[in-house]
């Protein structure tokens, strides 16, 4: 017989994992020692792990039946894919956010956005500091994730900027309903959602530091260099460019010139004339200032040989 579900949860925890096995049990240990005065749920998409996270996922299953809504993938669906149908899947007033491989450290922390929200109809969320965890380096101590300026964010303070670290975050849910296609799409997801749900309210950075955010080199963030990825995210803002009908033209811009600008920078380590000339003329259309700060001005003599374009280049360096 199959186990009911709590009826009426106020708040959902999702939990996004893939191959987590090292750290998923910290993640729901984190979420389950929160001390509340509503009922929270626990939705896990797991995608399709080759390790041993989904046991552990059915394992919590099996320990909290009435409060775990564990999906588990037939095969590996990505990333976006795996956020959105478990964001889907959450039935409270509000989401809080986690990752598998991200853990919570506070037990007052869902009590304590929940009341913030409650009691603040003009935020459409809230997050706080974390603590990030060098999981490679042992030695090295554990950072802040950001020292922030001000606690109150609205959306063009998020264009081009890693502001809001994801196991921080509660959100509404009823403010996102319908998912863009373009952020089905994206190469990093997490900042162009807050983007689409600060369309909606203001955003309230929390006092405190009460989760932390590992890094280590499976990690999501280690994969993040090369030609295609900052394609894809030239791609993505032109897309949230559009999706504004350009009202916010003005912040977006410089972030697409420094994606431009990013691209000359691969295609002259990796001694890629072609791909340098092509990337060049499009960074000289955006912002030549960009150029001459990095001192490439060699980027704008795109005709000339290989050959003799590496030496200009050289003696200009």
């Amino acid at each position: 017989m199959k186990e009911k579900m709590i009826e009426n949860p106020l708040v959902s925890a999702r939990i996004i994992t893939y191959n987590h096995a090292s750290y998923i049990r910290e993640c729901l240990e984190g979420v389950f020692m929160q001390e509340t005065n509503f009922p929270f749920e626990v939705v896990i998409g797991e995608d399709c792990s080759t390790d041993e996270t989904r046991v552990i996922c059915e394992e919590y299953k099996a320990k909290y039946p009435d409060r775990v809504n564990l999906l588990a993938s037939g095969k590996n669906i990505g990333a976006q894919e795996n956020a959105k149908r478990t964001r889907e899947a959450c039935r409270g007033k509000y989401i809080a956010l986690c990752e598998g491989d991200d853990y919570w450290t506070d037990p007052l922390k869902l009590q304590k956005q929940v009341d913030f929200l409650e009691g603040n109809s003009a935020y459409a969320m809230c997050f706080h500091n974390s603590s990030v965890k060098f999981e490679h380096e042992p030695d090295r101590e554990p950072e802040l994730f950001k020292e922030y300026a001000k606690d109150t964010y609205e959306i063009t303070d998020l264009f081009g900027k890693w502001l809001v670290p994801t196991a921080s975050v509660m959100f509404r849910r009823n403010l996102i309903v319908d998912y863009p296609e373009w952020l089905r799409r994206a190469v990093v997801g997490d900042t162009p959602f807050f983007i689409l749900l600060a369309s909606h309210g203001k955003l309230k950075l929390l006092p405190g530091v009460m989760s932390v955010y590992r890094r280590h080199r499976q990690g999501t963030t280690n994969f993040l260099n090369g030609y295609r990825y900052w394609e894809r995210m030239i791609e993505l803002y032109t897309s949230i460019d559009r999706h504004f009908d350009y009202r916010y033209k003005k912040e977006i811009y410089p972030v697409l010139e420094w994606f431009h600008y990013k691209l000359t920078r691969v295609a002259i380590e990796n001694r890629d004339y072609k791909k340098y000339r092509e990337y060049a003329k499009l960074c000289f259309k955006l912002n030549k200032d960009l150029l001459f700060q990095y001192r490439y001005f060699g980027m704008f003599i795109v005709s000339i040989s290989p050959v003799n374009f590496y030496i200009y280049y050289k003696l200009k360096s």
